[in-house]
C-alpha cells in the first residue's frame, strides 16, 4: 500500500508539470536516456534470439559464417563482464568530474555536465549494451539451436560500440572541463532562457506608456493570496495568468520574481477586481511552480550567477585567465539583454487593459547582479579590474543607448578606491586608459575628466 502511495505521488509530480518544466526535468535526469537505450537493446534482444533460435538463422549461414553454441556462450559471457568494466570505470570518470567541478568551480555546474547530450547517451549505450550481453547469455539454448549467427554478430559490433564510447567519453569530459568550452556553454544557456522568457514569452505583452491603461485601480486597497508552501519560485506561466485574469477582468501584481524563495504564508500575489465578481485564487497558484531549489527554466538571474561563481571561485584560486573569461561571457549576455529585452513591468492582454504587474527589473539590476560580486572580490587585483573595464567598453559598443548611464557608473564605481593600490605606471595607464575608452563610447567624456581630477586629489 505505502508503495502504490509512493508511486501515485511520483507520476502526479510529472503529470502535473507544465511541457516546459517537464523536458526540462527530463533532460537534467540521468535515467530517462538510459532507459530509453535499455527498451531499444531488449528489442534487439529479441530480434537477435527469435533470428538464432526460431528461424535457426545460424544454421543457414553455416556455408559463410556461424559460430557454435559453446562459443557464443564464451564470447557472450566475456563481453558482458567487459562491458560491466567499462561501465563502472565510466561512472568512476564522472564522480572525478563532479568532484573536481564541486571543489574548483560551482556545485551547481555539475547539472550541466549530466544534462548534456553526449553525457546521457553514452551511459545510455553502456547500460544498453550490458543489458543485451546479459540477456543474450541468459536466453541462449543449446538444444533450440546449436549454431548462431544474429547473437555473436549484433555482439561483437555492440562491444567496439561500447570501446569507441569509451574513448569518446574521455574525450568528451577532458573537453567540457575546459574552462573555454564550459563557460561558453554556460552562456549559450542564458542566451537560450533570456530569448524564451524575456523576449518570446513576456516582452510582446510589455507596455512602457501608462496613460492609456486602467492603473488607477491599482491605487485601491487589493487582495492577497499567499504562496500556500515553502520554497524557490521555479516557473511562472505568464501567458496563461494574462489569459485567466482577462476573463475574471483583473489586476494581478506578482510580489516577487522568478527565483525568490517564498514562505507559505508569504502574501506574493496581489489582485484588483473591477465588479463584485468571484475569484478562483487557487487557479492562480497552480500557474506558478514553487520547488525546493532553483531552476534554470525561466530564472535567467541563476544562470547568471554560475557564471559569476565560476569568475569567483578563480580569484580565489589564482586563476585571473579563467575570471576574465567568466567576465567577458557574462558581458555577451548583458549586451543581448539590454539590446533584446523591453525594460516594463506591465503586462496587457490583447485589448491593451493592464493584467499584469511584475517586480521592477532594469539594466541596472541584471548589470549588478553579474558584476557587483566580483568587483567586490577583486577590489585589490588591478588587473582584473582592468579587464571588468575593458568587457564594460565592449559592452557599451553594442548596448542600447539608455543603459550607457548604467555602464558608466558602474565602471565608475568599479574605479573608485583604486588611488593607491597600483603597484607600477603601466598599471595607472592602462586602468585609465580603459576607463577613458568606456567614457567615449558612454559619452561620458566629461565626468571622465571630473573623475580623474578628484582622484588626484
Amino acid at each position: 500500500m505505502f508503495r502504490m502511495n509512493l508511486l501515485d505521488n511520483y507520476l502526479k509530480k510529472y503529470t502535473r508539470m507544465s511541457e516546459r518544466e517537464l523536458s526540462h526535468t527530463v533532460q537534467s535526469n540521468m535515467w530517462f536516456t538510459p532507459v530509453l537505450y535499455v527498451l531499444f537493446s531488449s528489442l534487439l534482444v529479441i530480434a537477435t534470439l527469435t533470428s538464432d533460435l526460431k528461424y535457426d538463422l545460424g544454421n543457414q549461414m553455416r556455408p559463410f559464417f556461424a559460430v557454435d553454441y559453446d562459443l557464443t556462450r564464451d564470447l557472450v559471457g566475456t563481453l558482458t563482464a567487459a562491458i560491466l568494466t567499462l561501465t563502472t570505470f565510466t561512472f568512476n570518470l564522472i564522480l572525478v568530474v563532479f568532484t573536481t567541478f564541486s571543489g574548483q568551480f560551482s556545485p551547481r555546474m555539475l547539472k550541466n555536465f549530466i544534462a548534456s547530450k553526449s553525457t546521457q547517451r553514452v551511459l545510455g549505450i553502456f547500460t544498453s549494451s550490458f543489458i543485451y550481453m546479459l540477456l543474450s547469455f541468459l536466453f541462449l539454448n543449446k538444444r533450440l539451436a546449436e549454431y548462431y549467427f544474429a547473437v555473436p554478430v549484433l555482439a561483437a559490433l555492440i562491444a567496439a560500440l561500447s570501446m569507441g564510447t569509451f574513448i569518446f567519453f574521455i574525450n568528451h569530459a577532458v573537453a567540457w572541463l575546459q574552462v573555454n568550452q564550459m563557460t561558453y556553454d554556460m552562456k549559450n544557456e542564458a542566451l537560450s532562457i533570456m530569448k524564451s522568457t524575456l523576449e518570446e514569452e513576456v516582452d510582446p505583452y510589455k507596455v512602457n506608456d501608462l496613460s492609456t491603461l486602467n492603473s488607477k485601480i491599482c491605487k485601491e486597497k487589493g487582495f492577497t493570496i499567499t504562496a500556500g508552501k515553502s520554497g524557490f519560485i521555479q516557473l511562472v506561466d505568464f501567458i496563461s495568468i494574462i489569459n485567466e485574469a482577462e476573463r475574471d477582468d483583473i489586476v494581478i501584481q506578482l510580489e516577487y520574481t522568478i527565483g525568490s524563495y517564498v514562505f507559505a504564508s508569504t502574501p506574493f500575489i496581489t489582485y484588483w477586481k473591477k465588479g463584485e465578481n468571484e475569484v478562483d485564487e487557487h487557479k492562480y497558484l497552480t500557474l506558478i511552480s514553487i520547488g525546493r531549489r532553483q531552476t534554470e527554466v525561466q530564472d535567467i538571474e541563476f544562470s547568471i550567477n554560475k557564471l559569476v561563481e565560476v569568475a569567483i571561485r578563480s580569484l580565489g584560486n589564482y586563476d585571473p585567465k579563467t575570471a576574465t573569461n567568466a567576465i567577458y561571457q557574462l558581458g555577451e549576455v548583458l549586451a543581448s539583454i539590454s539590446r533584446g529585452s523591453i525594460f516594463s513591468k506591465y503586462l496587457v492582454d490583447k485589448n491593451n487593459n493592464l493584467r499584469v504587474i511584475l517586480q521592477e527589473r532594469d539594466f541596472n539590476h541584471y548589470l549588478y547582479n553579474a558584476f557587483g560580486s566580483i568587483r567586490h572580490y577583486a577590489k585589490d587585483n588591478v588587473i582584473v579590474c582592468t579587464e571588468l573595464l575593458k568587457v564594460l567598453d565592449l559592452m557599451a559598443k553594442s548596448l542600447n543607448k539608455r543603459d550607457y548611464n548604467a555602464v558608466w557608473e558602474f565602471g565608475v564605481f568599479t574605479a573608485s578606491g583604486f588611488e593607491n593600490l597600483f603597484l607600477f605606471a603601466l598599471d595607472y595607464q592602462q586602468f585609465y586608459r580603459a576607463l577613458q575608452n568606456l567614457a567615449v563610447t558612454t559619452k561620458h567624456e566629461k565626468e571622465y575628466e571630473e573623475f580623474l581630477e578628484r582622484s588626484k586629489k
